[in-house]
């Protein structure tokens, strides 16, 4: 999986700004061009107060002449030595990333994720979250926290696979090899078996849990020898989320790769797991939409 062109759009928040070195980063191993978005949510009319049925109108040219230079500002702040496309669109933001990604054929959106007021903690932004849902190519996004600071994992040095048992494993498993093949990184699976809350016992009187572990080892290394790879491999009991966390925070991960749509077994698919792995990971997430072939 290599990336030729970045789609990072910006809404000149501090988290835009954060993003910016993962931005050069990656463009720079791959040799991406970058192409800079923003996208204006356009007001509303409001009736005037004095003259009721009237409408304030809304100069549109001159919101979009203050936009473009908003965002050229932006590029030479954090830009400049790089040349680079600069975008401005009007629409709902979500959407629009994701249909310009197609239409210019993007292959990596790179974004902050943003949660608000007191929902911090259980959200990933509205426009983030209708990106991953909408985007034909792989979506990079940043470790969400509770402040405004994106730690710097810029020099990826591990990373870890996140990883379902199912029929996108191989591609998935693929596409972590070529990433960390770019980055002279090391890979690791991660995949959490699901609890047994019971615990009954099982043939040869071996507790399921076990039995569980020992089934996914089996499993991921068959994948392994299809897809060809040889990870170190990371298999625990408990949420996604959480096994992907600590599995992050044991390896000092500076990246996870996983599946959009494909994270489904415990809380009912893309915006439970997803959501939960890209929100508590501690470092930035490269999720692959469904069905993408690696080639």
């Amino acid at each position: 999986m290599k990336f030729s062109s970045i789609l990072f759009p910006v809404d000149f928040s501090v988290r835009s700004h954060a993003a910016v070195p993962h931005v050069r980063s990656m463009a720079a191993r791959f040799n991406a061009s970058i192409t800079l978005l923003h996208v204006m949510p356009l007001p509303i009319p409001w009736p005037e107060a004095t003259l009721p049925g009237d409408y304030q109108p809304i100069d549109i040219p001159a919101i979009r002449r203050s936009a473009e230079a908003h965002l050229e500002a932006f590029a030479q702040a954090e830009f400049p030595d790089i040349p680079l496309t600069e975008l401005v669109e009007e629409g709902d933001p979500g959407y629009t990333i994701a249909e310009v990604a197609k239409s210019r054929g993007i292959n990596l959106i790179m974004m902050p994720t943003h949660g608000h007021g007191v929902f911090r903690s259980a959200l990933i932004g509205s426009t983030a979250a209708k990106v991953l849902h909408d985007a034909h190519c792989p979506v990079w996004t940043a470790a969400h926290l509770e402040d405004t600071e994106t730690p710097q994992h810029t020099n990826i040095r591990a990373i870890m696979c996140a990883l379902e048992l199912d029929e996108h494993s191989v591609e998935l498993l693929k596409a972590t090899y070529h990433l960390a093949d770019a980055f002279s990184a090391e890979a690791y699976i991660v995949h959490s078996v699901p609890w047994s809350e019971a615990q009954p016992e099982i043939y040869l009187e071996q507790p399921l849990d076990a039995f569980m572990k020992e089934s996914a080892r089996l499993q991921v290394a068959k994948l392994q020898e299809q897809a060809h790879t040889a990870f170190g491999t990371c298999l625990e009991i408990g949420s996604v989320s959480e096994v992907i966390h600590n599995a992050c925070k044991a390896f000092h991960a500076d990246l996870v790769v996983a599946g959009r749509g494909v994270l489904t077994r415990f809380a009912g698919g893309l915006r439970t797991n997803m959501y939960a792995v890209i929100r508590d990971a501690g470092c930035p997430v490269i999720s692959l939409p469904p069905r993408e072939v690696i080639l």
